[in-house]
């Protein structure tokens, strides 16, 4: 997880590169934050602009009949938030949540979704020179359609996952268990 002094790091970096960029008469740089999570196996990016607010998973009260990646219901300012285990969601991976596991809070048209994910690695600042991947070849399935795009970062493959579309999908009830 980044602590403060990394964050503010990733800024002033920004800032070196806008200015870098507007001497030399280029184009102004685009930049954008995502939080580094991990959802299963997989390595992710969900951009800070489509959340609400990070919470711990604490304080779930289990649901009956439902899906297997519905963890239950939790209160989260005075909003009922359905709980979705991202990994079982996505990838039908079972992965027990570690210390560092966390809720992302966020508002559909008609109602609250906390979407919890294995682990949380902290923000990441991109900018618009980073480099694009290709997508692995070993991964396929439904899930690949919340992918917005595959960069190259820190030495990984990451997925951005639009978390907006993934919750439009579970509103209009297209997801099935």
């Amino acid at each position: 997880m980044a602590n403060p002094y990394e964050l503010l790091a990733g800024l002033a970096l920004l800032r070196e590169k806008k200015r870098l960029s507007q001497q030399s008469h280029e184009l102004e740089l685009q930049e954008w934050s995502g939080f580094k999570v991990q959802i299963g196996s997989l390595v992710c990016l969900i951009p800070c602009e489509q959340v609400e607010e990070v919470m711990l998973p604490n304080s779930v009260s289990v649901a009956r009949n439902v899906p297997a990646w519905v963890l239950g219901v939790a209160y989260f300012r005075a909003q009922l938030l359905t709980l979705v285990d991202m990994a079982n969601l996505l990838r039908g991976e079972r992965k027990t949540p570690g210390a560092s596991a966390r809720v992302f809070v966020m508002r559909g048209k008609q109602e609250w979704f906390g979407l919890q994910v294995t682990a949380f690695d902290g923000v990441r600042h991109i900018w618009s020179d980073t480099q694009e991947a290709p997508m692995p070849p070993h991964f396929d399935g439904s899930w690949l359609q919340y992918v917005r795009q595959w960069l190259a970062l820190e030495g990984e493959t990451v997925a951005v996952i639009d978390a907006q579309r993934l919750i439009s999908t579970l509103e209009t009830g297209e997801v099935r268990a």
